[in-house]
């Protein structure tokens, strides 16, 4: 079987096992509806259904009172006192829009005086005594009833009360909740009629049998107005706190007492407190039912399928991004419903299901990145046994017996490639000149010197920056040959080298995705090469123009001396004094060239510390018997400091400022004097004046002093004097060694050399 067959079968396999995992997880998903999924996230929808009443349950009604039996009424009237004193409770609350005995009024009541005053109110509301088949109420009573009803409550999770049954099955009876009952007698039909609206039946249990209920947002217990019956009998509430409200009177403590009517917290409520919260919550609107499952169950599929969207479709860190914002609509989805529609919507198992599909494409990626870079390992040993190197994680072999770890690998592959890149930018680092590395014809790294040049450029006006250097690569950087070629960048003559190189996967795949075009950019800077160039041209030309005048003179001398053999030719001794004259000249243009040369490569790392005092006596020692010769006086050196220490070569700095001094003896007259002064000019550094008396320099010639060859009096020749290049000389020493020199003269006055050299 072929390789690429092999691959599309595995790819097969694993569509299908994808496919497989999520259909199973989108079944789950919709399986939320069915009773047995709810139950099994019940207690959570709980709390998050007592959360979201908390924030969107509507202001209480202000409709509902309650009267409570409490421990003080007991206290003041006793049991007995108390059931005989009913219906003055039902005359005390003759204002009232309905009033529910929500107790049992046993056969020993005054049955016939509370009947009497049943009657006569009129909006007396009674409970089912005795179950749903048997009645034990007193017949009196039933019939003075103004209405009866039952006080079945749906309890879920936490043991919480959750809503009201608002009527019993034929079966059972058929009776009316008394919350609507009382609601009924007080007039209030519209609220009566929305109640059947949030009508739904609920699956209380695993059964196949359902209850039709209401589910309600119960407020808190101290948001109604409760009252003792003994403050109540007594007076002592007025009676207009009754008007048209709906009054619950039962006991504060009895067998019914405990209803918990939220999952926050542990407080728990009396049965007429209990009826009178939910009456409130029906009067307030805060009521609400369960999606039904033909809209539940699009919904869980929609929010499943949008996680298996966002993870199969979302890149890298997006997807999480996205997943989690996912969860959290998925959460306030319920909470948005509920505060606009009054609609419920447990999340039943889609947190468990968002997860497993978050972490199911999760491990995917994660296997795909192993996958990966197990590839990666196999490419880079491919590559290390094609250039002979040694080969990539395998330098802690695995067990006998055990299959290679591919983290193990991975780890090793990635410390190698870390080695290998810090070699690489070791490399390119120490490289003299400014290497951008371009891949896709994009620069993406540049060693320490590129640095270098961006930042002195930066700190100019009219630097180059970065985005200059990408032009310079897209114009030149082209074809995949190497090449070379001259450009003119930051105002100077660069030499752009161009070394094009394949990268690893280049060679060994034919992925299109996987190829890159790399390549070394390398900017040098030949500006000087060029220049230093240009001047040995021009030097050259002035040494073959110098050395042809004396050669030209020697020919002559030597033709006409060779005519003289014909002839009586006498002067032989004149003959030879011109041939030594010119051939010293030739000698001394040579040797002056040489000397230039040389002071032309002069490098710091050769200095030394030396006086630049000794440097002035040992030059003015060695021109002392030729000034005494042409009767000039050498005066100096005069310095009035002891510290005159400079970094320099001796030999070099001696030979420039015997160059300077003797410039000044050739141009001066007899019985004049040369002065070598040397200064300290502080932060400037050392100053040497060489001052003579003689015939002086022309402003005009001044600019052309330390040219090569020039010469003061229109460039003559002779024997005697020098070739132009002692200044030019003088003045490469001094600037290897960070100095400068000046001129400054008056004809027919003398000149001053002023040479400045940095302390050491």
């Amino acid at each position: 079987m072929l390789p690429s067959e092999a691959n599309m079968r595995r790819v097969s396999r694993t569509a299908w096992a994808r496919i497989l995992v999520i259909g199973l997880l989108l079944l789950m998903a919709a399986f939320s509806w069915h009773p047995m999924g709810a139950s099994m996230s019940g207690a959570f929808d709980k709390i998050w259904f007592d959360t979201a009443s908390t924030l969107f349950a509507h202001p209480g009604s202000d409709q509902v009172a309650v009267v409570l039996i409490d421990e003080k009424s007991l206290g003041e009237n006793g049991a007995e006192g108390v059931a005989a004193r009913t219906n003055a409770l039902v005359q005390r609350l003759d204002q009232a829009a309905s009033i529910v005995l929500d107790y049992s009024l046993a056969d020993d009541v005054h049955a016939d005086a509370l009947a009497t005053s049943m009657a006569h109110n009129g909006r007396v509301v009674l409970p089912m005594a005795g179950g749903q088949k048997a009645d034990m109420l007193p017949t009196v009573l039933a019939a003075a009833a103004a209405g009866r009803g039952q006080r079945h409550v749906t309890v879920g999770h936490y043991g919480v009360v959750t809503g009201f049954v608002p009527r019993l099955p034929a079966g059972q009876g058929g009776y009316p909740n008394i919350v609507l009952e009382a609601i009924r007698i007080a007039g209030a039909g519209h609220v009566h009629e929305q109640s059947h609206a949030h009508q739904r039946s609920y699956a209380l249990s695993l059964a196949p049998s359902r209850t039709d209920a209401v589910l309600v947002m119960p407020g808190k217990p101290q948001q109604l107005p409760h009252y003792s019956l003994a403050d109540v009998l007594d007076g002592r509430v007025p009676a207009g706190a009754f008007v048209d409200r709906i009054v619950f009177a039962g006991e504060a403590l009895g067998e019914d007492a405990g209803f918990q009517i939220s999952s926050l917290n542990m407080d728990a409520v009396s049965r007429p407190q209990l009826d009178a919260l939910i009456t409130d919550a029906v009067l307030s609107g805060n009521m609400a039912s369960e999606l039904p499952g033909t809209v539940a169950m699009p919904i869980y599929l929609a929010i499943a399928l949008g996680m298996v969207l966002i993870c199969a479709l979302m890149p890298g860190r997006w997807m999480h991004a996205a997943a989690l914002g996912w969860f959290a609509l998925m959460f306030l989805l319920p909470m948005l419903l509920l505060a606009t529609c009054h609609q419920w919507f447990g999340v039943g198992l889609l947190p468990l299901v968002c997860v497993l599909i978050y972490a199911h494409f999760a491990w995917e990626r994660l296997r795909r990145t192993q996958n990966l870079l197990e590839r990666e390992v196999d490419k880079l040993r491919a590559i290390a046994s094609a250039v002979g190197g040694v080969e990539v994680a395998t330098s802690m072999p695995a067990p006998s017996g055990r299959r290679s770890d591919p983290l193990r690998d991975v780890r090793l592959a990635l410390r190698e490639i870390r080695s290998l890149q810090s070699t690489f930018v070791s490399l390119v680092n120490q490289l003299p000149h400014p290497v951008f590395v371009v891949v896709n014809r994009k620069i993406s790294v540049w060693n320490a010197k590129a640095v270098e040049m961006l930042a002195e450029s930066a700190a100019c006006d009219a630097g180059a920056s970065l985005g200059e250097v990408q032009q310079l690569v897209s114009r030149y950087c082209q074809g995949a040959e190497s090449d070379s070629v001259e450009i003119r960048f930051e105002g100077r003559e660069h030499m752009l080298l161009y070394v094009p190189y394949a990268g690893a996967d280049t060679g060994l795949h034919s992925h299109p995705e996987e190829q890159q075009s790399s390549s070394l950019v390398c900017l040098i800077d030949i500006t000087d090469i060029k220049q230093g160039i240009a001047h040995d041209k021009q030097a050259l030309r002035h040494i073959a123009h110098d050395l042809r005048s004396p050669l030209s003179t020697i020919l002559s001398l030597i033709e006409e001396r060779a005519e003289g053999l014909h002839r009586d030719v006498p002067h032989d001794r004149a003959f030879l004094e011109d041939l030594r004259r010119q051939a010293e000249y030739s000698l001394r243009v040579a040797k002056d060239f040489l000397q230039l040369s040389r002071a032309e490569q002069i490098q710091r790392e050769s200095f030394a510390p030396v006086t630049l005092l000794d440097i002035a006596t040992e030059a003015m020692d060695q021109l002392w018997l030729a000034a005494r010769d042409k009767a000039i006086e050498l005066i100096g050196p005069e310095c009035d400091r002891q510290d005159t220490a400079i970094m320099g070569n001796p030999d070099m700095l001696i030979r420039a400022l015997v160059n300077v001094i003797d410039n000044a003896l050739k141009y001066s007259p007899s019985h004049t004097a040369i002065t070598v002064r040397l200064l300290d000019e502080g932060e400037e550094g050392l100053v040497l004046h060489v001052i003579d008396h003689g015939m002086g320099i022309a402003e005009d010639n001044l600019p052309h002093l330390f040219e090569p060859f020039f010469q003061v009096g229109g460039g003559q020749r002779n024997g005697d004097m020098g070739v132009g290049l002692g200044l030019p000389f003088v003045k490469a020493v001094i600037e290897r060694h960070g100095g400068s020199i000046t001129v400054a003269s008056q004809l027919g006055q003398g000149t001053d050399f002023r040479i400045v050299l940095p302390h050491a």
